[in-house]
């Protein structure tokens, strides 16, 4: 298979009846993880901080697929922007089936140049705006009929040169999500999915094409696409998940097994081949 993404993989009644939450849902691989949701069957609420890109998105998806996609928009940092939105879905819906907390970023740079805001802001967003979703979406499935959480992180296990700040906050995503599934099983089914290189426009704005030509060193050498990403979201929220819980799938070509995972180019790690302390 290329990296031009692949056709329908699912049943189009597979999710039918069920309602789907996804933040970030407007762009990128949220966008495409709203589409092969509801091409599978579910109907959207898809919710970020930009009406115009939602509104785009929402029209796209409907036309297509004839499900129902409602806009709502929301910052994930905000307690109160948040929490409105929980309070909103549950006095028109109740509570969704399913929640994919896509939303989030980061910015390449090496770790000793970081400022106090600049972690700050990564950490706030990657990992305190996913809990404040997890959980003001998860106490409505557990009072209610329960569900099933996807957070989309990235590849971890092998440490995130040039973005560390950024593989902290996913890591603890993916550890919070192993708890989250005892306390929370068999109830709410909470998992990760981590991807490796995905052609977007954020993804190429953000990265160095020499780091994107280190990709040729993964056992599958080339990028992904972001229906690649949505094929597995939909796996894992859906019955043929129902017996996974607190779980990382890596949908990245291999890398997070073999080949260069760095999010700068190697010149610009200068300590690179110096001489250690002599202890």
């Amino acid at each position: 298979m290329d990296s031009n993404g692949p056709t329908q993989c699912f049943s189009p009644s597979l999710l039918r009846g069920k309602l789907a939450l996804i933040s970030g849902g407007g762009t990128g691989i949220g966008r495409a993880i709203s589409m092969e949701l509801a091409r599978a069957g579910a109907d959207l609420i898809i919710a970020a901080r930009r009406d115009d890109v939602l509104r785009e998105a929402a029209t796209e998806i409907t036309g297509e697929t004839g499900r129902s996609v409602h806009v709502l928009q929301v910052d994930i940092r905000n307690l109160d922007s948040v929490a409105a939105l929980a309070a909103e879905v549950a006095e028109r819906w109740g509570q969704v089936d399913i929640l994919v907390n896509n939303a989030g970023g980061q910015f390449p740079q090496r770790s000793e140049d970081y400022s106090p805001n600049g972690w700050r802001s990564i950490i706030d967003l990657n990992l305190n705006g996913t809990w404040n979703m997890t959980q003001a979406f998860g106490k409505q499935m557990l009072a209610g009929r329960g569900g099933t959480i996807c957070q989309i992180i990235m590849t971890v296990g092998r440490g995130n040169p040039g973005i560390a700040h950024s593989g902290a906050a996913r890591a603890a995503t993916a550890e919070l999500a192993r708890s989250l599934s005892f306390e929370w099983g068999p109830k709410v089914r909470v998992n990760c999915l981590g991807p490796g290189s995905v052609v977007t426009a954020g993804f190429e704005g953000t990265y160095d094409e020499d780091v994107l030509a280190d990709i040729s060193d993964t056992p599958i050498p080339h990028p992904g696409s972001p229906e690649d990403i949505a094929n597995g979201v939909v796996f894992l929220v859906s019955p043929a998940g129902r017996f996974i819980t607190g779980e990382t799938l890596m949908v990245d070509g291999g890398v997070s097994r073999y080949g260069s995972n760095q999010a700068l180019k190697s010149s610009e790690f200068p300590h690179r081949g110096e001489r250690g302390p002599d202890w």
